[in-house]
Parts: C-alpha cells; structure tokens; sequence
C-alpha cells in the first residue's frame, strides 16, 4: 500500500468473516489511490482509505454502525491489504467446516 490506512480495524470490530464473504461478491473499480466505486450490490458505493476529511464509505453499515463494510473489505482486497487478505484464509476454513459438518448431519 502506498499510503497509511486511515481505518482502525481492530477498533471497528475486526474482519467480520460474514461481511468479508460478501465483499468477494462485489466489484470495485479504482479510482485514485485509496479510492473505489465499489458496485455489485443493491446500491452504488464510494470508498476512500486514505482520508480522514469524510467517512470512509458512504453505506449505513459504516456509517451508522461504525464498522468495516463489504465495501471497505472489497477496497482493502484490491489494495492487497494483508490483515485482510489473510482473513481469506479463516473465511475458507470455516466453509470447510461447514461443508463437512453438512455431509456429517
């Protein structure tokens, strides 16, 4: 990353798994550095990690919620974040788990 990360994640609760599966469903496109137009969803979104002179992205699930979106999660994997890319790894595992516990029942 070329820049320092404007968001506290430990502070924002931490990669949620849920959302971070849901970010893969998204497109981001780059627009600046830090910033996104992240679509895919029900409604547009803009992203910007770096600055601190607005929120980081303009959905209620941060703005209201105050945590770390799909869309910010989206934008963080496009920049090769490694907290986040390495979340991937969690998020594979409990699906794994849950494929086996389904076959098991």
């Amino acid at each position: 990353m070329l820049k320092e990360l404007k968001i506290d994640i430990d502070a924002a609760g931490g990669v949620d798994l849920d959302r971070l599966s849901r970010s893969l469903l998204l497109n981001g496109e780059r627009l600046g550095a830090g910033r996104y137009h992240v679509t895919g969803g029900e409604h547009d979104h803009w992203v910007d990690l770096y600055t601190t002179s607005h929120p980081r992205c303009d959905c209620g699930d941060h703005l209201w919620r105050e945590r770390i979106c799909k869309h910010i999660l989206a934008a963080l994997l496009r920049e090769g974040h490694d907290r986040v890319v390495d979340a991937l790894g969690h998020l594979f595992r409990r699906t794994q788990q849950q494929i086996t516990a389904a076959k098991a029942a």
